[in-house]
This record gives C-alpha cells, structure tokens and sequence, in this order.
C-alpha cells in the first residue's frame, strides 16, 4: 500500500536585526527579528509557503529570550532622558515663577534655585541660564498651576514631589511665606494631582499651611 505523507510545519525567517533594550539582560544587546511562515510538506520535505507569515517575534542575540515585537518600543535610557529634560525645565520655570509669585524676587531667593535644581537635577544652572530663565518666567503670563497642568504628565510622582519641595524652598527663601505664595503653592499641588492628604502631608514637613478646600 502507498502512502502520501503531507501537511504542514512553520519556518522561520530572519526579516530585520538591529539593537534593543533587553528586559532579560536588563541593557542594550543586538536582535533579530522573525517571522514565521506555514509551509506545505511532502513527506516532511516543505515545498512552498502557505500564504503569508502568522507572526514574528524578536530574539535577543545574547539570552536567546524571545518577546513580542512590541519590545522594540523599550528604550528605557531615552525616557529618562526625556524625563529628564521635562523634569529639569519644568523645576525651572516652578521655582523662578515662584520666586515672583510676591511680585519681586532677591539674591536669597535666586541662591535658593540655583542651589535646589543642583540638588534634585545633580547639575548647575549656567548663570547665562538664570537670567535667560527669569526673563522666560516674567514673560509667560500663565499661573504656576496652569504653566504645569502641562507638563505634569511628563513627571513621575518622585519628580512631582521636587518639584513641589523645590518651589517651597524658594516661598521659604526670603524668610516668609506671604499669602499669595500660599495659594500658588496649593495650586501648583492641585496641578500635580497630588491627593489632599499627600499634598498636606509635604505642606506639614514644611511648615507650609495646609489645603483646606478642594480643587477648584
């Protein structure tokens, strides 16, 4: 009796490689990216392919872990650039807008920003910047709260809480707290969408009087 033996069995076929953040290696290593493809066998021999390929996959060139192509989107060193970089212009423009929430800024009160963006950004302000800076903060018009509803969204929640000590720093630099800084202040907490009770929580460490309402 004669038998024909067919069916069918995947093959794989390297269509792209390049370099990837490898969530297994935890850095950066070369790639390859498959797609795999039905083929039709006879007597386990493939003869040609069944249509078009039924998925890829990204193989990593030094672990061999395989991942959905998605992880080609990972670049965790660019988004802590990028978070980086919103998170220090951001800190910036809080603290010197703060530094003008009373209508007037001092040396004590510029000292006190250079000083806590070196802390949190772990680099100086060029003193060309501080200037350059101060000008963009008397020029744009827009309340400290609504100037970081659009970027908040860029920082994480360590990042939001600098940012909010960094400018309490500043409210604290000339000596006192005036009641326009205060509400500046709780705005800028609004803004960050920090919860109430977290808000109040920092505003205590602080010395800062607490919200007592809720977000408008």
């Amino acid at each position: 009796m004669f038998f024909i033996v067919w069916g069918s069995r995947g093959r794989n076929k390297e269509i792209s490689a390049g370099k990837f953040y490898c969530p297994d290696c935890g850095d950066y290593r070369a790639y390859k990216k498959i797609a795999v493809t039905r083929w039709f066998t006879l007597y386990w021999i493939p003869l040609f392919p069944m249509g078009k390929p039924v998925g890829e996959y990204v193989e990593c060139g030094s672990c061999k872990s395989t991942f959905n192509e998605r992880v080609l989107e990972m670049d965790p060193k660019a988004a802590s650039e990028k978070f980086e970089a919103a998170f220090s212009i951001a800190a910036k423009r809080v603290m010197f807008k703060m530094a003008l929430a009373d209508g007037e800024i001092d040396q004590s009160e510029i000292d006190t920003i250079t000083q806590a963006f070196a802390n949190i950004t772990k680099r100086e302000i060029d003193p060309a910047d501080i200037a350059a800076e101060l000008e963009a903060a008397k020029s744009d018009t827009r309340p400290v709260a609504e100037y970081l509803r659009g970027v908040a969204a860029g920082l994480n929640d360590t990042g939001k809480e600098l940012v909010l000590r960094s400018a309490i720093a500043v409210a604290k630099a000339d000596g006192h707290i005036d009641d326009t800084e205060v509400v500046e202040m709780h705005q800028l907490a609004f803004a960050l969408d920090f919860p109430k009770a977290y808000a109040n929580g920092i505003f205590m460490e602080e010395g800062v009087p607490p919200i007592t309402r809720s977000a408008a």
